[in-house]
């Protein structure tokens, strides 16, 4: 198998088989031997070093080298530990990314995918799904409103459930470069934050250090976004409308993220007008209505995704997140 074969295979691993970037992408981060070794996965030691034709000793060195990287990950089966490669393109972006030996050209490659193929491919994905991969997770609620939010729906009981807590930089704004945002508040949880410490990608952090990293993003006026399930998840991440892979898709109509089961309900006997929560919502889901002089806030509901960054820092407390899903909303 030539050179160009090794890595347009690869690109097909992740499902990118009509890629042009992909593959590239692949060679910038893997030489030949080790392109062979992640079509040889999956795999115990043993049986990738059969496949391969090498010690166990060499080969063992070449996978360490590859999960670094992040094109490796590893679990526990009775018969060992198995050794497989990235799934599919997010996992490929987002563990790539975080490459701790990452040169510049490659995250300049990784933008410029971005900006030339995954729409296409993303719309592709969100039409093929039953429901988008990732959902909001509204903000912290005040005391007297979280004995009627469910664990899936408390960015604060997902932290505290989750036994370990990795942070990790956001990787849309790492390859981005030009964000004001803050860096470092992707928060791994769980399985994922054993992974992340282990690679070394990411550094651990107490339970009251993440809730911190929490609060500092809805300051900042980031929205929390997990994984669209009921059971475990794996990360939080915080993300901002100029950089977020699932964000800057919603102006081209596609959809990668489900609302929270919450939705921001203005009391306009309260409402200033001030317009503070247009500037805060990144979905244009708030407008200003009514008489000049006494306009107050309005939501549109097709729109908001229940985040509650407007709810955070409204002067006059004028809005609070409404239940408005049933708890099937979220699949399990």
């Amino acid at each position: 198998m030539n050179e160009e074969d090794l890595y347009q295979q690869l690109a097909t691993r992740v499902l990118m088989p009509q890629s042009k970037l992909i593959p590239e992408l692949f060679r910038m981060i893997a030489d030949e031997e080790e392109a062979r070794i992640l079509l040889a996965t999956p795999g115990t030691l043993p049986e990738l070093a059969e496949k391969m034709g090498l010690p166990e000793e060499e080969l063992e060195e070449r996978l360490k080298t590859l999960f670094r990287k992040g094109l490796i990950f590893k679990s526990e089966k009775p018969g060992g530990t198995v050794y497989r490669m990235c799934r599919d393109l997010v996992q490929f972006h987002d563990a790539s990314i975080l490459w701790p030996e990452a040169p510049p050209e490659y995250h300049r490659l990784w933008k410029r995918f971005m900006a030339e193929e995954w729409p296409e491919f993303a719309g592709m994905v969100s039409r093929m799904l039953p429901k988008p991969f990732s959902r909001v997770v509204t903000v912290q609620q005040p005391v007297e409103a979280r004995s009627r939010i469910l664990a899936f729906d408390d960015v604060e009981r997902i932290i505290r459930d989750s036994g370990r807590v990795a942070v990790t930089k956001c990787t849309c704004r790492l390859i981005e470069g030009n964000c004001d945002k803050p860096l470092e508040v992707c928060l791994q949880v769980g399985k994922a934050a054993d992974y992340t410490i282990e690679r070394g990608s990411g550094r651990e952090v107490s339970v009251e250090e993440a809730l911190d990293i929490i609060r500092e993003c809805e300051e900042a006026g980031l929205v929390h976004v997990t994984m669209n399930r009921a059971t475990d998840s794996h990360f939080i991440c915080n993300c901002c409308q100029d950089c977020c892979m699932s964000f800057t898709l919603i102006s081209k109509g596609i959809n990668l993220c489900d609302p929270s089961r919450f939705q921001a309900r203005v009391d306009e006997e309260k409402c200033s007008g001030c317009g503070t929560c247009l500037e805060r919502c990144f979905f244009g889901a708030l407008s200003l209505s009514g008489e000049e002089g006494s306009e107050v806030s309005r939501v549109d509901p097709e729109k908001c995704m229940g985040c509650g960054l407007c709810m955070v820092t409204c002067p006059e407390e004028a809005i609070s997140m409404e239940l408005v899903r049933e708890e099937d909303f979220i699949p399990r």
